[in-house]
């Protein structure tokens, strides 16, 4: 039996059903990240926080080959479902599943031709670097399991299971926190000790999510057809836009990184290891309120339904608009809790700290806004704009004001233009919407 329930349940309850799964699987998904920054700074203190920093671009890197896989799918699918053409979506899941071990070998060709050489990129030095290995060597051989799970999570939602992506999220999340403290702490691990369990975690999700399409409840077949290469290009240029925004955090987190080290020095690199993980954390959250809209998103532009489209998109404007304010206040009035959560402080770290987690802070207002619009232009089938949009506010504006600001304001400069970066791409992404918006609407139907 073929579900359309996306093209005839009310919206705002399709959203609601959709919303709290999603925010919850990308709270689950941000615990890895999080915890073991608590437990790796508890263990080793403000280098072992810089480490977290260092590593956090590989995370990225690997994440972003899922989510391009999964997202891009699962959009070609949604259309194809909305369209009636079933076969159609069985073809392009067949094509996301190859694909995803393709990136799984692509991935460790990466990651193990020089790993040493990748964390020194990354900004370590010879204090952190050993830190960083520790982590680094468990993950890198557990990578290609972040990219099924993250390429998995899109495709499940779409097969109308969003409560199963929640509780594969929330049991692997509960075992990361159980294992960081048990092998961390008692049984003495340290960041190998951390890394194994984020990977553990991880592969718990990815089986649970797996069970999906051996419950009877899938609608997915898998079946090879032609034009494997055709499909291919259409789920990788539909899921590039949303998914670069993890690779672009990667290559931000480098320059970011060696600008902290260049102005600062390694204890402001300690507290933006903590800063720039409540980033990434709340960057997942926002894209929970994408990944919801999403499938309702494709599946009527697949239908032509103009109307419950806009409805998706009022709805994803508010709750963007209220994740951004609150992120921001929560950073800015409490500093130094989340910097004695994060780390056994230090004198230095409590002086420097609260300022440049206040100041980068800011950032956090526009980006859940910024982050969505990506999400929902690419479910519109605009992806050339998508890629552009998160090329702009990830990585061309971000990487020039990284560079020019510092030299005026120094390490004030690195830590406001991701604020500075924001305000540019919102700007750009509006009046790009508000276009689309006269031009008669979200749906092309050339």
């Amino acid at each position: 039996m073929r579900n359309t329930e996306l093209l005839t349940k009310d919206v705002d309850s399709l959203y609601r059903e959709y919303l709290v799964p999603a925010i919850g699987g990308s709270l689950a998904v941000s615990v890895y990240s999080l915890v073991d920054t608590i437990a790796v700074g508890r263990y080793a203190g403000p280098a072992g926080s810089a480490a977290i920093a260092v590593i956090n671009p590989l995370f990225a890197i690997v994440i972003f080959f899922g989510m391009m896989v999964g997202i891009g799918s699962a959009v070609m699918m949604g259309r194809a479902k909305g369209e009636g053409r079933f076969e159609k979506a069985d073809g392009f899941f067949s094509v996301a599943m190859i694909l995803s071990l393709i990136f799984s070998a692509l991935s460790y060709l990466i990651l193990f031709s020089d790993l040493d050489g990748l964390l020194v990129f990354c900004g370590a030095d010879r204090t952190i670097l050993p830190y960083a290995r520790d982590y680094a060597f468990i993950f890198s051989l557990f990578a290609p399991t972040f990219i099924l799970t993250n390429c998995l999570s899109s495709i499940v939602r779409y097969d109308e299971r969003p409560r199963l992506v929640l509780s594969a999220t929330l049991v692997g999340g509960f075992f990361n926190v159980v294992g960081d403290y048990v092998f961390v702490f008692p049984m003495d691990m340290g960041l190998t000790g951390a890394a194994l369990a984020t990977v553990l975690g991880n592969t718990i999700q990815l089986c649970i999510l797996s069970s999906h399409f051996f419950s009877g409840r899938s609608t997915l077949r898998f079946s090879l057809c032609r034009g494997f290469f055709k499909a291919a290009g259409k789920i990788l240029s539909s899921g590039f836009g949303a998914s670069i925004l993890d690779v672009a955090i990667g290559v931000l987190t480098v320059i970011i990184n060696k600008q902290t080290m260049r102005y600062g020095g390694p204890v402001a690199l300690a507290v933006l290891g903590v800063i720039m993980t409540i980033s990434f954390v709340l960057q997942h959250v926002f894209a929970g309120i994408g990944q919801a809209i999403q499938p309702i998103v494709s599946t009527n532009y697949g239908a032509f339904q103009e109307g419950r489209i806009e409805r998706c998109f009022v709805l994803m404007i508010r709750s963007s608009v209220v994740f951004g304010i609150v992120s921001f206040l929560l950073c800015f009035l409490v500093p130094v809790p989340m910097l004695r959560l994060f780390m056994a402080v230090t004198d230095e770290v409590l002086t420097e700290g609260p300022h440049i987690i206040r100041l980068y802070s800011i950032s956090f207002i526009l980006m859940a806004l910024n982050i969505n619009m990506v999400f929902f232009v690419q479910s519109i089938m605009k992806s050339v704009a998508a890629m552009l949009l998160s090329l702009s506010r990830g990585l061309i504006v971000s990487a020039f004001l990284l560079y020019v600001l510092p030299v005026f304001f120094a390490l004030d400069g690195v830590l406001f233009a991701m604020t500075a970066a924001e305000v540019v791409t919102f700007a750009i992404g509006a009046v790009y919407l508000a276009g689309i918006s006269r031009s008669g609407g979200f749906i092309d139907r050339k």
